[in-house]
Order: structure tokens, then C-alpha cells, then sequence
């Protein structure tokens, strides 16, 4: 009788248990591989967003040494050599330190390097330098090395650590000085200005921008010392000579040669994932003074770092792990349903919970492209919204538009226009991370939702990838390409309602411009 009643089981079951075994394997693999592309895709991102603050941050200290070395005040006392000039030259110079915050000095020196004004920051409490405590630096190598250069040439030092009387000063004070040659109305060569900048404010920014991603940030000098890492490995081990070993170079041999055979890229390798970028600091603003001063720029090939971000092994495994836990319980649970589920039970709860489902879907979801529709975008913009106004955050809003939809669905039929559709919401939804949001507006329009971006260059970044992804897809020849609008909370607007109607403007101002291209709202 127990024989009887078991053998329909042992009938039915094992059959039954090898296809949610199949389909779980193969969900596995998928994951996996969704999780590798989806992790690549945000440490890349990461890094380029890192590599903008650091260029932001200093096209803004490069521009404030442009601006000193311009000054009315010190332009007169050069020609006039009026030494009441330098009275009102260290007031400029004091009200620059006390609303930047972020010179340690700002000097000016004469062309023997004697101090002729100095202006010291003494941790947020700025104060002129007595005449009588003005030193020479005539000696000093930033002295002599940013007196040589020509006329709107920069000149900074590597970025280390403040020493002090010969001894690295505590709490550590990371610093770059940079400085610009100037000159009298004659041309003559009169000194320089230099300023001490305080770099701990740029490696912050940078480590937070990272806190978005499971790596650990990462900034390296040429020589793969670190500036900024996570401890271990120290940073700074330059300054010190029992960390002289301290170096990417022999921590992480295999990351760091392929730092230095590509500019940029993500390898994995025994020890982890490594996303990098190489930043040349100031090489860029430097070239704009290429047509004044001949040959290469004077930072071109020397002074180079490397932004990086280090998901660890130990880190890859544990998410790895996490998935297959997750789905094992998932398996096990079906295997029990089906051992002690009755047939025809089954059924009905298999077809009531998929009814449930697809009733939910076609609430969220629109049908033909499978991706947010219109209520469930606003819905969950209006809850980004609310989550960025309350926690101080950030938020972009992507509008889409796509341009030569109607020639195709004229030319080849609606059963082509559908799959134009398609193949567009798969390219949006691949090009943005899974905390994002892509969803269809009607008709040809769609929507992109951002969520924390950095900043305004992030989220046109973004933007200017999803349209040459987009003007990338042929159908039978054909194309499409896309007009798209961004606005930015809070940069943009502070009302939900007025950042929509910003990015709806600039999309519409994209396809009067000719489209196939990104506008940045104009705020009203």
C-alpha cells in the first residue's frame, strides 16, 4: 500500500525537479554574467566621474593662478615699483584665502626669490606675513622652476606632504604648489606667484564620489605610490623610507602593467577588479597657451596619475556567493513545493501567482518594450525626487526623443517602427546602471532617470554614450538618432514639475538645433 502510494511520486517527481534545476543553473550563469558587465559598467563609471572632480578641481586652481598673477595691483607695482602697492596686493591676496579655503599660502616673489608679500592660512584664520618674517626661496626648486617658464605657463610640484623645518608635518597636510612666472610692462621678468594648494579637499572628493561603488578608491603618482587608498597599502609611502616598498608595482604587479599599456580600461586579475583611468594634471589647460609658447607642454609625459578603483577577490567572491545562496534557497524551495504539492494544487497557484504577476506587469510595465511605462517612470521620479530634496542628493532627468521613427514605420511597416522600439529600449537600458531608471513616454519619446550623478558633465557623459549608441542600430539600412534633453536637481530647478518642463525644453531645443544631439537645460 506505501509502495503503491509512493510510486506516482518517484513517477512525477524526478522529472519534474530537473527542469527548475536546469533553469536555475542557467538563471545562475546569467546572473553572473549580468553581475561581471553590470560591476564593469559601474567602476568605469565611477572612475570617470573621480577623473572629472580632479580635472574640475584643478582647471578651477589653475584659473585662480591666472587670475593673482593678473591682478591690477600687483600689475602697478611692477611698473611703478611703488611699495604701497603691496599693502592693497596682500588684501587681494587675504580675501582670496579666506573665501576659497583652500590655499595653505599665496605668495609673491621677486625675481631674486625673496618674499615680497605672503599670505599664510594658519587653519582657517588667514593673516598677512610681517615684512620682517618674509624669507628668501631663492634657492627652492619651485622657485627656479617656475621663474624659466614663459608667460601663462603653470608650473606645479608633485603632490606630497607638507614639511615643515625638515619634518613631514602632522596631521598629514597634502600640498601641490603651483606657480606662474610675472612680468612688467617692459616684458621684463619680475618673480612669480605661487600658490600652496590644500589637496586633502580634492583627495575627499574623490574617495566620496567612489562611495557609489564596492571599490576601493585609488589615486597613484607615476611611480605607483599611492595618494589615496584604502589602508592597506599606506598611502605616501614615498615620504617614508620603511614604506618605500609601498607601490602598486609590487602589490599588484599585473594591475599596474597594464595601467601603463592603456590609458585607460578595467583588467581582472588574481588580485581583484581594477578600473583606472590615467589623468594628466593640468596637461590639458597647459596646451592652451600652446600657440604663445613653442614645443611640447611642459607637463606632456612627466606628471601623470592614475585614478583607480579595486573591487578585491575577496569582495568579487563574497557577491558570487551571495547570488548562489540566493538561488540555491530558491531552488530548494521549489524542489519541496513539488515533493509535498499536490498536482492540481499546483497548478491553480502556479496560474493564480501568474495571473497576479502579469496583472502587476501591465500595470508597470509597458507591453510592447518591456521596459517602465509612463505612470510607473513618474511614479518612481516623484519618489527619487522627494528621497533627493530630503537627503540633499542629486538626480538627472534624461528626455528622449528619437528622430527619423516615422520614415521607418512609413517605409517598412509598424511591425519594423515596434522593433525600432524594442531594439531602443534594450540600448537604454544597457547604458545606464541598475539603480537607474529607462521608461517609455508614448510613441517614440522615452526617459531617463539618473539617480546621484556627480555632476552635470556625468549625466551629459551619459547622455552623449546612449546617443551614439542609439545612431549606431540599423534596421534594413535604416536609422534613427536622438534628440535629448537633461536637466539636473538642484542645479537646474528645485521643483519637480519645472525640472520636467526644463528637460522637455532642451529636448525640444536639441531637435530645433538640427537634432541628433544633447542640450543641458537652461534654468528659467
Amino acid at each position: 500500500m506505501l509502495k503503491t502510494t509512493w510510486k506516482p511520486f518517484w513517477t512525477v517527481f524526478p522529472p519534474l525537479a530537473v527542469l527548475p534545476v536546469l533553469v536555475l543553473t542557467l538563471v545562475y550563469h546569467g546572473r553572473m554574467t549580468s553581475f561581471q558587465e553590470d560591476l564593469v559598467r559601474t567602476e568605469e563609471l565611477t572612475v570617470e566621474a573621480q577623473t572629472a572632480i580632479i580635472t574640475q578641481k584643478l582647471e578651477r586652481l589653475m584659473a585662480n593662478v591666472r587670475i593673482l598673477a593678473a591682478q591690477n595691483e600687483l600689475a602697478d607695482f611692477l611698473n611703478t615699483g611703488d611699495r604701497a602697492w603691496l599693502s592693497r596686493i596682500a588684501q587681494e591676496y587675504l580675501a582670496v584665502s579666506r573665501y576659497t579655503q583652500i590655499y595653505d599660502q599665496i605668495r609673491y616673489l621677486d625675481e631674486q626669490g625673496m618674499e615680497v608679500v605672503r599670505i599664510n592660512f594658519n587653519d582657517g584664520h588667514p593673516a598677512v606675513v610681517p615684512e620682517s618674517a618674509l624669507q628668501s626661496k631663492a634657492g627652492r626648486y619651485y622657485f627656479t622652476e617656475a621663474l624659466a617658464l614663459y608667460a601663462g605657463q603653470l608650473y606645479a610640484s608633485p603632490l606630497d606632504l607638507n614639511i615643515e623645518n625638515g619634518v613631514i608635518e602632522r596631521p598629514y597636510k597634502p600640498m601641490i604648489r603651483v606657480g606662474t612666472p610675472v612680468f612688467d610692462a617692459h616684458g621684463h621678468r619680475r618673480g612669480i606667484v605661487l600658490v600652496n594648494f590644500l589637496a586633502q579637499g580634492l583627495l575627499d572628493a574623490v574617495e566620496k564620489a567612489g562611495q557609489t561603488s564596492p571599490g576601493d578608491s585609488m589615486l597613484l603618482n607615476s611611480e605607483g605610490y599611492w595618494l589615496l587608498s584604502p589602508n592597506p597599502p599606506p598611502s605616501w609611502g614615498f615620504m617614508f623610507a620603511e614604506q618605500s616598498t609601498a607601490r602598486m608595482p609590487t602589490i599588484y604587479p599585473q594591475a599596474w602593467r597594464a595601467m601603463n599599456q592603456a590609458p585607460s580600461g578595467t583588467v581582472e586579475t588574481d588580485e581583484g577588479l581594477f578600473a583606472f583611468r590615467t589623468v594628466m594634471p593640468l596637461a590639458d589647460q597647459d596646451r592652451s597657451v600652446a600657440s604663445v609658447v613653442p614645443g611640447e607642454s611642459f607637463f606632456a609625459g612627466t606628471y601623470r596619475w592614475i585614478v583607480a578603483s579595486h573591487v578585491s577577490k575577496a569582495s568579487l567572491n563574497h557577491l558570487r556567493t551571495e547570488t548562489l545562496i540566493w538561488l540555491m534557497i530558491v531552488g530548494a524551495t521549489i524542489l519541496v513545493c513539488l515533493a509535498f504539492g499536490v498536482r492540481a494544487f499546483s497548478i491553480v497557484f502556479i496560474e493564480r501567482r501568474r495571473h497576479h504577476l502579469h496583472l502587476e506587469r501591465m500595470a508597470l510595465v509597458d507591453a510592447l518594450t518591456g521596459i517602465a511605462n509612463r505612470a510607473a517612470f513618474e511614479e518612481r521620479l516623484t519618489l527619487e525626487y522627494e528621497r533627493a530634496r530630503r537627503h540633499g542628493r542629486h538626480l538627472a532627468l534624461l528626455y528622449i526623443d528619437l528622430d527619423g521613427f516615422k520614415a521607418i514605420n512609413d517605409t517598412q511597416g509598424h511591425q519594423v517602427g515596434d522593433q525600432v522600439l524594442k531594439d531602443v529600449a534594450k540600448s537604454l537600458v544597457t547604458g545606464c546602471r541598475c539603480e537607474d531608471l529607462v521608461g517609455r513616454y508614448g510613441g517614440d519619446e522615452f526617459a531617463m532617470l539618473l539617480t546621484e550623478p556627480p555632476d552635470v558633465a556625468t549625466a551629459v557623459l551619459v547622455a552623449d554614450k546612449i546617443r551614439e549608441r542609439i545612431s549606431g542600430l540599423r534596421w534594413a539600412g535604416q536609422s534613427v538618432t536622438a534628440s535629448i534633453g537633461v536637466a539636473l536637481y538642484p542645479e537646474h530647478a528645485l521643483d519637480l514639475l519645472e525640472l520636467i518642463r526644463l528637460a522637455d525644453a532642451a529636448m525640444y531645443a536639441s531637435k530645433a538645433s538640427g537634432k541628433n544631439s544633447v542640450v543641458v537645460a537652461v534654468p528659467s
